[in-house]
């Protein structure tokens, strides 16, 4: 697989020396993301069987771009997509001396012919929020569906001094003066302990509002295999008057952006608002090791949990989610979401507008309505 002198091929996953070269690359892309590093790759291979196909783009030997891919086995057929799981970021990485056209073209050629030889029926790669790529995505993927979609994003060094304190808006002042009262503290100790307490915490949130915790596999493969590499971090909060744990999240970290994988709290202690604290702890952290963007994932446009954020300064970034027909994808077309929900578990596989249609045209743009199990419930 070539073009205009590149070269891609896939990297082996697992290989120290593949896994040191990655790594170095990515610290050289200013556009990279903590889900495209070895470490959250090991996360998500300790989930399910998802089987890691990386693809590195090449030009003279040296590393000029890369794209996650993972392969999926299900019900319907087989998947490949650059995105599994939570925390939908980890299309191309480009380098930013590198020819951008020649690179996305190639490795999405790769990607497609990777889809086919692999007999995968879709294939799905995600475009960049920050550093807008879906022109060039959507331009050589050349995809039959296209799911609009959106995450919040809070631009760190626009924030005011006093996070928050300086703000105009009354409510926000009021509930960081409740939050830093002297009730609550954080606790920062990386330990499994904490990250049990704090899971359990998550996992009731979860079942008060109907919607399905992340995985357990997910959250303790981060503590394994990001917070050892400095790409993690579980902040928690704690009530100094019975030293019980209230909330806490799990904050993943590259380059320029941190992302807020699902903060939760207690209910029963909302009053005392350690959502705030949480979230004004770690803008304040990620501030200060120079992050850029705080990424706390998409809300339902309209929800108290989109306003939570909005009220910080958060603004809406677009994204997508292109899919290219690769194979055979009546199965899919003809199924329902409750099978595919079933089947491909925390995997995007198309919108749900185009689910039991039978064979809908290609080609049609979807906006927020993914197969994608609920996850849009943090800080709340």
């Amino acid at each position: 697989m070539g073009l205009v002198g590149l070269n891609v091929a896939e990297l082996p996953a697992g290989d120290p020396a593949a896994d040191a070269l990655l790594d170095r690359f990515l610290a050289d892309c200013p556009t990279s993301f903590a889900q495209q590093t070895p470490g959250w790759r090991n996360v998500i291979t300790g989930v399910d069987r998802d089987e890691p196909r990386f693809l590195a783009c090449r030009q003279g030997g040296e590393l000029v771009g890369v794209l996650p891919a993972y392969r999926y086995s299900g019900p319907l057929g087989a998947i490949l997509t650059s995105v599994p799981q939570a925390g939908p970021l980890g299309g191309v990485a480009c380098h930013p001396n590198a020819e951008v056209e020649a690179v996305y073209g190639a490795l999405l050629k790769g990607f497609i012919a990777l889809a086919k030889s692999t007999s995968c029926e879709l294939a799905t790669v995600i475009t960049n929020p920050f550093w807008p790529d879906r022109d060039l995505c959507t331009r050589h993927l050349r995809p039959d569906f296209v799911l609009e979609n959106s995450c919040q994003v809070l631009e760190l060094d626009r924030l005011d001094a006093g996070l928050g304190f300086e703000d105009e808006r009354p409510a926000l002042r009021r509930n960081l003066r409740k939050a830093l009262a002297g009730d609550l503290y954080i606790d920062e100790e990386q330990t499994t302990s904490n990250v049990e307490s704090w899971y359990a915490i998550h996992a009731q949130r979860h079942r008060e509002i109907g919607a399905q915790p992340l995985p357990r596999e997910l959250i303790f493969g981060a503590l394994a295999h990001m917070v050892s590499r400095d790409k993690g971090r579980f902040f928690f909060v704690r009530e100094k008057a019975s030293n019980e744990m209230v909330a806490g999240g799990l904050y993943i970290h590259h380059g320029r952006v941190i992302d807020a994988v699902m903060p939760s709290m207690r209910s029963d202690r909302s009053r005392l608002a350690p959502n705030y604290l949480l979230t004004r702890h770690s803008m304040a952290w990620a501030r200060e090791r120079g992050l850029r963007f705080y990424n706390w994932q998409g809300s339902p446009p309209q929800g108290g949990v989109h306003r939570f954020k909005a009220q910080w300064g958060s603004r809406d970034a677009g994204y997508c989610f292109l899919t290219r027909v690769t194979g055979n994808a009546a199965p899919f077309l003809d199924s329902s979401v409750e099978r595919i929900i079933e089947g491909y578990p925390w995997h995007y596989v198309l919108p749900f507008d185009r689910i039991g249609r039978g064979n809908a045209p290609p080609g049609v743009v979807s906006s927020r309505t993914a197969v994608w199990q609920a996850r849009e419930t943090s800080g709340r």
